[in-house]
């Protein structure tokens, strides 16, 4: 999928879903058309078509700029400011059955099937738990209109998220 493309042709692409999972990411080399304009058009077009359940791979704090001088994120400034547009236009424009999950850092190691959804700093995320529970997010209700820190932890993926109020 071509995030540069129109609202439109996103539409035609994004035909015939049921939810929208946004987990698309420039790595740092095109931030205003993909991480935050990008995901805009997704979620345009996935209200031209009726599609009420959107779930967004975010960061963690990005919508918390005060949060954003700690160690590990003073790093990574400008990606964390473009997700903090793309969460607030989620959050307070699209109309749209969200779940944000903002993981903490994440990392190519073997998942352990449990998470945290107590953050307090910037800790780090094995990409398959990452995976599992955006997979997840969508058996669970009660994460609608929510926005989900994660990191490492004890929990099973599962139980966390039938946990989240």
């Amino acid at each position: 999928m071509d995030l540069h493309a129109s609202v439109d042709d996103l539409a035609k692409l994004m035909k015939g879903s049921d939810a929208v999972y946004f987990t698309a990411g420039s790595r740092g080399k095109d931030l205003l058309q993909t991480d935050a304009f990008g995901a805009v058009k997704t979620m345009q077009a996935a209200k031209k078509l009726g599609i009420e359940r959107y779930i967004m791979l975010s960061s963690i704090f990005a919508l918390q700029p005060d949060m954003w001088h700690i160690d590990g994120l003073d790093q990574i400034l400008d990606y964390t400011i473009a997700k903090y547009f793309a969460d607030n236009y989620l959050v307070n424009q699209s109309d749209l059955k969200y779940t944000i999950l903002q993981p903490t850092n994440l990392t190519e190691e073997k998942g352990t099937g449990k998470i945290s959804l107590d953050v307090t700093g910037v800790t780090s995320n094995p990409i398959p738990d990452v995976a599992k529970t955006l997979a997840e997010i969508l058996k669970h209700d009660n994460t609608i209109g929510k926005v989900i820190m994660m990191n490492s932890g004890d929990t099973p993926i599962d139980e966390a998220l039938a946990s989240v109020k």
